[in-house]
């Protein structure tokens, strides 16, 4: 949040510069003209408050519950996403003007098309506008229709007895200001409808607080998987100091909470490995002490859950066969819907969003070509700013079958 501030600050200031100048030649009269600078200069800060204190004091500080904030709190996301987009259309549409010889006046010239010049400005106003809509979508819709997307996933060397195994991710919960817990309900609802074999759980269950631990737990109490509901703590609840209190409410309430464990799952004739490993930054994650868990029951698939995607090279190289994450949402705000759609997540890491695989380790048998694949959900929730544009929340629903 505060790398955002860094980089909205200058362009609100570039905004504000170019309303002064709209103002002051739309407002003849002086003292009404110092009232309406006065006015938006003002709005400006208000907008800018919920951020900062967001950044510096932590939004738990404040009551977002209450509605008078909660309500300043979203419009202040809607301006910040909608005033950044609108600042940029205007500084390139002013770039295209002063670059532009069709907007300089030379009196030696033909007499301009006042008529396109009308055009482009009334274009270029629309352009300036439209982030604001989408922003208002993303804030209001978006983020909260969810997607079901349904995957198959290639396994070599899968038996008959786990082929055909479903598993339903969820990730980035999120509980908190814009994850209530009757929000969450419909996620739950939807993945029971779905009546998955396993169901992973990836992490950033709460926002910011031990008091979201409650009514997250209470919620997902409410799963239901045939062999059984696996979890692995993310980067939130260690940063909230709540990760014990979490992993003792989920484990009370039959969901197994992996942290640099694993447990061997019995499917039919066969048995599954599933693992999981604290969040790689704020935890202290041990995937070998994960994997020596498993040793003695080993099974014939080895499904790593981690928050964070970065661990998928080194669990590659130890074999592991699916490795589910989470983390970066996606982006929130994509040019497109596509998977490798631009966002900021990919700035980010290698890792924002969708399939990705790597070879396995070397074999002692040379024409042991397996390898290994990372799913990377874009989470149910949102962090930072409650905005998700070209990126809904998703139900991941994966199907395993034989290579």
């Amino acid at each position: 949040m505060t790398l955002f501030l860094a980089a909205m600050l200058p362009l609100q200031l570039y905004l504000f510069w170019r309303m002064r100048g709209e103002i002051n030649g739309r407002i003849k009269h002086p003292v009404a003209r110092r009232i309406v600078l006065f006015s938006a200069a003002a709005f400006l800060v208000l907008m800018l408050v919920p951020l900062a204190w967001q950044a510096f004091l932590g939004r738990s500080t404040l009551g977002t519950d209450i509605f008078p904030f909660h309500a300043l709190f979203i419009a202040s996301y809607i301006w910040a996403v909608g005033s950044m987009g609108c600042a940029v259309v205007l500084l390139m549409y002013s770039l295209f003007r002063d670059a532009n010889p069709f907007w300089r006046h030379d009196t030696s010239s033909p007499r301009p098309d006042f008529g396109r010049r009308h055009f482009l400005q009334q274009g270029a106003g629309m352009a300036a506008a439209a982030p604001f809509v989408l922003s208002g979508y993303g804030v209001a819709m978006e983020r909260r229709r969810f997607d079901i997307d349904h995957f198959t996933v290639p396994m070599d060397g899968l038996s008959s007895n786990l082929a055909n195994l479903t598993i339903v991710q969820l990730t980035d919960i999120h509980v908190g200001p814009f994850m209530t817990a009757e929000e969450l309900s419909a996620f739950v609802e939807a993945t029971n409808r779905l009546k998955p074999d396993v169901i992973a759980l990836t992490g950033d269950f709460i926002t910011g607080t031990p008091a979201e631990v409650d009514p997250c737990v209470e919620t997902l109490a409410k799963l239901k998987a045939r062999y059984g509901i696996f979890a692995c703590i993310g980067n939130h609840e260690i940063h909230a100091k709540a990760d014990a209190l979490l992993t003792n409410g989920l484990e009370a309430n039959g969901i197994h909470v992996l942290r640099n464990h694993g447990v061997s799952v019995p499917v039919e004739n066969s048995h599954l490995n599933i693992l999981g490993i604290d969040d790689l930054h704020a935890g202290r994650p041990d995937l070998n002490r994960a994997l020596r868990a498993t040793q003695k029951e080993g099974g014939e698939a080895k499904i790593l859950l981690s928050h964070r995607p970065e661990i998928f090279p080194w669990a590659a190289q130890a074999g592991v066969d699916l490795v589910f994450s989470g983390h970066y949402h996606g982006g929130q705000i994509k040019l497109g819907r596509h998977p490798k759609s631009l966002s900021v997540a990919r700035f980010l890491t290698p890792y924002a969003e969708g399939f990705f695989q790597l070879p396995r380790a070397a074999s002692i048998d040379e024409t042991d070509k397996r390898r290994s694949t990372l799913f990377v959900g874009r989470g149910v929730g949102i962090s930072g700013l409650p905005v998700r544009i070209n990126c809904a929340p998703q139900i991941a629903h994966l199907t395993l079958k034989k290579a």
